[in-house]
């Protein structure tokens, strides 16, 4: 009987422990153990003014402000002296050349690096200058769509005021509706031009900046370092076939 009752207590103490987390030797509550929650800190946004490259924006608005200074007095010069055909062509040629800039910029904006991972592996030119394109595609496409392409766009609209009053006193006409006519003639090319460009820079990003990369590639010299073991490594087996004709 005495062992029964035991049992019977031993039973109604585990049962009291389990509901109320009591040790019945020490009386005291054992609490849960709780997992210790790390302390992760949110990470810090950053401020607008570290988020802008200060150095490019500086670069950007000198270089800007130079070559528009110089298209402009030269495009003034030029075009008031040359036949009227070359300075219409003259300003074709600024339009132009705004529109392909912002295939450009659109291209190396949205081009994928794997291809050029590929040929930058292979040790070819062009793949190493269009991966450095892809990884700088902000300042490239800063470059090509903001600078060149807003410089072309003033410089072409100041051209066709000097077109437009070299045509009204050739036909003698009034300047007012040429300078209208052909101005608004520019800017529907220009805008028509970059309309279509888009499309082709969205779905030949990769065909076009390989093209780009290439015609760097040419003006770009590969480091001495290379150069120099590459040399080395001619020598070395030019001094190796030697040797084995030598032992043959």
């Amino acid at each position: 009987m005495e062992d029964i009752h035991r049992k019977e207590k031993n039973e109604i103490e585990a049962e009291s422990t389990a509901k109320n987390g009591k040790n019945p030797s020490s009386g005291k509550k054992q609490l849960p153990q709780k997992q210790e929650k790390k302390n992760s800190k949110p990470p810090k946004k950053k401020s607008l003014f570290s988020m802008v490259n200060w150095k490019w924006v500086i670069t950007a608005f000198l270089s800007s402000l130079v070559i528009s200074i110089i298209l402009s007095l030269l495009s003034a010069e030029v075009l008031s002296i040359v036949p009227i055909i070359a300075a219409v062509l003259i300003l074709l040629a600024f339009v132009f050349l705004g529109i392909i800039f912002d295939i450009i910029g659109l291209a190396v904006a949205t081009a994928n690096e794997k291809p050029f991972n590929s040929m930058a592996s292979q040790k070819i030119k062009a793949g190493k200058t269009g991966l450095a394109l892809i990884r700088k595609a902000d300042q490239v496409s800063s470059f090509c769509n903001d600078v060149i392409g807003d410089i072309c766009g003033v410089v072409s609209g100041s051209a066709a005021a000097t077109v437009a009053l070299r045509l009204a006193q050739t036909m003698g006409i009034e300047s007012l509706w040429v300078n209208l006519l052909l101005c608004g003639l520019v800017s529907a090319i220009t805008v028509g031009g970059k309309a279509i460009g888009k499309g082709i820079g969205l779905n030949y990003s990769v065909e076009i900046v390989t093209l780009v990369a290439k015609f760097l590639a040419i003006f770009s010299r590969e480091p001495k370092k290379n150069k120099n073991k590459a040399k080395n490594k001619k020598t070395e087996k030019d001094t190796k076939e030697d040797s084995a004709d030598k032992n043959n």
